[in-house]
């Protein structure tokens, strides 16, 4: 699992450097906008991006005039961080939870599951979290909640967020959303980004069956 998740991290470029036409440009708007909440001067914005602190400059200015970015004093220097009151944001951040290197990496493990269907709920999903929100993550398939567990932990790690992962067969899942209870509704009507397979197909096989 370990192998075949670090061929897929090193052979699957990050789709946000394609989107946004630039490793600079990813690196930096999916630190600000993974982060709402936290300010950086440029140096450290930088290093948390490993972008070089000259084009960091040069992108920061372009993105305070466009109005993405806020630039506030501070004492000798000067903080950034995302304007939330943008209309583009909240796009933006949905963009980046669905595409960023988090997403590359739990799709690799997805990628190795014995499972139907492997896909992220919660507030991640729904683009609300913030740097404190764990990743939830449901796994439809013939995997134990401990492994299933145990298969995400080293991306977890690697990101720093804690990945909490909710495991059932496809029976299982066929009782609980007949059952209908709080917990699975909003999973079922909620937002969620794919890891593996599709919602809409495990859904309606799962409402199709005996």
């Amino acid at each position: 699992m370990r192998q075949r998740m670090l061929w897929y991290s090193q052979h699957m470029s990050d789709p946000l450097v394609t989107i946004f036409g630039g490793k600079t440009k990813a690196r930096i708007l999916g630190v600000l906008l993974s982060h709402p909440g936290e300010s950086y001067h440029l140096r450290g914005l930088a290093q948390v991006a490993g972008t070089d602190s000259g084009n960091t400059s040069k992108l920061l200015k372009l993105l305070v005039e466009s109005g993405l970015v806020l630039a506030a004093p501070d004492r000798r220097s000067t903080r950034y961080s995302i304007n939330s009151r943008s209309p583009l944001v909240a796009p933006l951040r949905q963009l980046v939870a669905c595409a960023g290197l988090l997403m590359v990496d739990l799709r690799a493990v997805a990628s190795g599951i014995d499972a139907a269907y492997v896909g992220v709920y919660g507030s991640v999903a729904a683009g609300t979290d913030d740097v404190s929100s764990d990743i939830d993550v449901l796994v439809v398939g013939d995997l134990s909640g401990v492994a299933a567990q145990a298969a995400f932990k080293a991306a977890g790690r690697k990101h720093r967020k804690t990945v909490n992962v909710v495991a059932v067969t496809a029976s299982e899942l066929v009782q609980k959303l007949r059952d209908g209870g709080a917990f699975w509704t909003s999973i079922a009507v909620g937002k969620k980004i794919d890891l593996k397979g599709t919602w809409t197909d495990v859904a309606h096989s799962e409402a199709t069956a005996g």
